[in-house]
């Protein structure tokens, strides 16, 4: 299925231009000595407390990036830009929800191990970041506990956590090799703060992780009406603002350097001040992303089941459908958000499936049906009419069910007639999810690392 266009190629490239006079008239804020000397030594000037970066050299640089992305697991690689859409989970919840007794609790090392095996069985599920922030270790390890209980519960390719200071990047990138030998291809996540912000560690990370040649996903995440303008057409000029930027150092750094495009924009309410994720606004925004990134020939990675709700419940579920379809339809390389809740606050096991059950459909709807002399099935539609008028017994209807024609979930209700439902435990579509959960973490089991990896990885760990 061809991607669908919401921007005209004319708006994409207003966008475009707008972002450069963004760039080089209004500036980025930084004060990194390295990154300011690399940008000076190209071409970038600075004035009024801000670096101004010419036309030139973001063009230069978008020059540099390759087109696809190879994601490393311990199983099979994925390649983002090839025009398959891959589907991760949400990164950094700190809470857990139980959907038995509505409750939270805080979340532990426990959490990110069981999530990611649950996740590693769900085949909706192409790559993993860490699902929670584990708050049972200290805080200056936490970033790397997460990715250490990531990686042993899982073969599928692992996006590494968002990453804080230099220190951390290194520590990381060492137990990324201990996986995945010398050259390894994890991705690793760093957000500038809009608007416009680099300053602190952001630059640092950025050289940091550029010159390990891991591939890096720029991550702004402006705020209309708060920390980027109230249009979406502006918010997304000063999104992409901060992408080019993030991408300029980086590729000075390292030219050639592989880029995963990310956009994180996110909706406010002004009423009262609280982040609103089920809008659809944020399915529009992450579309549009898409159509941007792709304009620089780059794979795009995008919100995707977004939500507002604290509970799995119906709210929770059209917000989150709608709002992973339209990017889906734009063409994105890579979705996230599987197991959201309440803005990327909590999760639970029993969303996890559910929302593996809703990029499932959104992946039949992606691969659409095919109209030939076969599917059209003109022959078959007359022997029917000339034997038993049923379609049940025709040749045809073996080979279009095995070829997955029609789309079947691990949670839909198998009981006809209502009587049947309550006689059956009257179960939800939560209840089923709870229980599938269950079944497979009681199941699903993932090869370990090697007992030497083991060792090194927590060596590393020990002398934080």
């Amino acid at each position: 299925m061809k991607p669908n266009t919401f921007l005209t190629e004319n708006e994409i490239e207003s966008i475009h231009s707008a972002s450069l006079r963004v760039l080089e008239e209004v500036g980025i804020q930084l004060d990194d000595a390295a990154a300011l000397a690399l940008l000076l030594d190209n071409g970038s000037w600075q004035e009024g407390g801000m670096v101004h970066l010419p036309a030139e050299l973001v063009d230069r640089c978008l020059k540099y990036c390759p087109s696809t992305v190879v994601l490393q697991g311990r199983g099979e690689p994925v390649t983002l830009g090839t025009g398959a859409t891959h589907v991760h989970n949400l990164g950094g919840a700190r809470d857990v929800f139980d959907p038995t007794t509505e409750t939270l609790r805080p979340a532990a090392s426990l959490d990110v191990a069981q999530s990611t095996r649950l996740m590693d069985a769900l085949p909706n599920v192409t790559t993993i970041t860490p699902l929670y922030t584990p708050r049972d270790v200290p805080a200056h390890k936490m970033t790397l506990v997460m990715f250490a209980e990531t990686v042993k519960n899982t073969l599928k390719p692992v996006n590494g956590p968002g990453v804080h200071n230099t220190a951390e990047v290194r520590h990381l990138i060492e137990m990324i090799q201990v996986v995945f030998g010398e050259e390894p291809l994890a991705s690793i996540g760093v957000s500038p703060v809009s608007p416009l912000n680099f300053l602190g560690h952001v630059a640092p990370v950025i050289l940091e992780v550029a010159r390990s040649g891991l591939p890096l996903g720029p991550l702004p995440c402006p705020s209309v009406g708060a920390t980027s303008p109230m249009s979406l057409a502006g918010s997304i000029v000063q999104q992409n603002a901060e992408n080019l930027a993030t991408i300029v150092l980086a590729q000075l750094a390292r030219p050639g350097l592989p880029i995963v495009y990310c956009g994180r924009l996110s909706v406010l309410n002004m009423r009262s001040g609280a982040p609103v994720w089920g809008n659809p606004e944020v399915g529009m925004m992450s579309a549009a992303t898409v159509q941007v990134g792709h304009h620089y020939h780059l794979p795009v990675n995008v919100y995707g089941l977004a939500a507002s709700g604290f509970t799995p419940d119906i709210q929770s579920g059209y917000e989150r459908a709608i709002n992973a379809l339209v990017p889906a339809l734009a063409g994105a390389d890579e979705l996230s958000g599987v197991g959201e809740m309440a803005g990327g606050t909590q999760s639970c096991n029993a969303q996890i499936v559910i929302d593996n059950d809703i990029y499932g459909m959104i992946q039949r709807v992606l691969r659409w049906f095919t109209v030939d002399d076969d599917a059209l099935a003109v022959d078959v539609i007359a022997h029917a009419m000339a034997t038993s008028r049923n379609f049940l017994s025709e040749k045809h209807t073996r080979k279009y069910l095995h070829a997955g024609e029609v789309w079947q979930g691990r949670l839909g209700i198998a009981e006809m007639g209502w009587e049947m439902w309550q006689n059956a435990g009257s179960l939800t579509a939560i209840d089923r999810a709870q229980t599938e959960a269950e079944r497979i973490l009681s199941t699903h089991q993932v090869e370990p690392l090697s007992d030497e990896q083991n060792r090194a990885l927590d060596e590393i760990l020990n002398t934080l």
